[in-house]
């Protein structure tokens, strides 16, 4: 067996007994101090971890074990698809507030209503297992979907929620990705430092008539997520 094959089974055997904290590798000279290789041999390893599924390396960023990603789908599908990399894993969200409020002149813009009009703000975050991969707000005009802070008690799911208020179809109008840094209350909630880059994301969806029903904004860990686009023909 050669040195790199044997170092990639080390490697293997480590991420399935959950021996990387947080999911994250060491960087290749501490890896290779540890088997007693170069670092040729230890990129050869994560290279075929890599193109096995097991890893996933972010340039400048680290090297990830592929269980700790989310790659969702982006369609007009009311929901994105989210494949999880890995056995046993699970993405699931945990409502922090549901309040009704009055809404600024630029997502009342957004969901069509007039500025000051009431919504139903919901803050949330979402973890995959029990790390936090996002944190964000939705908001939904009342007048749309009346008692809808009430039909989120019990459950986590707008889908849900949504549908104990009547709107039992709605699509993804739009989404808009950008990159920025988290604001000290967001890095809490993701367990990051308020230095690291994170996904910014913002996005209507509409009822079959194309009333928007929900403008929602993510703050996304970088680490941990990757888009796939997919192009209809």
């Amino acid at each position: 067996m050669k040195r790199w094959e044997v170092v990639r089974s080390a490697i293997l055997s480590d991420i399935d007994a959950g021996a990387f904290e947080d999911g994250r590798l060491p960087g290749d000279f501490v890896l290779a101090e540890r088997f007693g290789v170069n670092r040729h041999t230890v990129r050869n390893a994560i290279k075929a971890l890599e193109s096995e599924g097991a890893l996933r390396v972010q340039h400048g960023v680290g090297t990830f074990v592929a269980d700790d990603f989310v790659s969702p789908r982006l369609n007009s599908d009311r929901r994105f698809t989210y494949k999880v990399l890995g056995r046993n894993k699970s993405v699931k969200r945990e409502i922090l507030s549901v309040y009704e409020t009055s809404v600024e002149s630029d997502i009342a813009k957004r969901l069509r209503i007039v500025p000051l009009a009431l919504v139903t703000e919901v803050r949330w975050v979402s973890f995959l297992n029990d790390w936090p991969l996002a944190t964000g707000s939705s908001h939904v005009p009342i007048s749309r979907a009346p008692g809808l802070a009430v039909a989120f008690e019990g459950v986590s799911s707008f889908t849900v929620a949504l549908r104990r208020c009547g709107i039992l179809e709605y699509k993804r109008k739009w989404t808009r990705i950008t990159a920025r840094r988290p604001s000290q209350q967001e890095a809490q909630h993701l367990r990051i430092s308020s230095s690291s880059p994170v996904l910014f994301e913002t996005n209507v969806d509409v009822t079959p008539d194309g009333l928007p029903i929900k403008y929602e904004f993510s703050v996304i860990r970088s680490d941990r997520y990757e888009y796939l686009i997919e192009i209809n023909d």
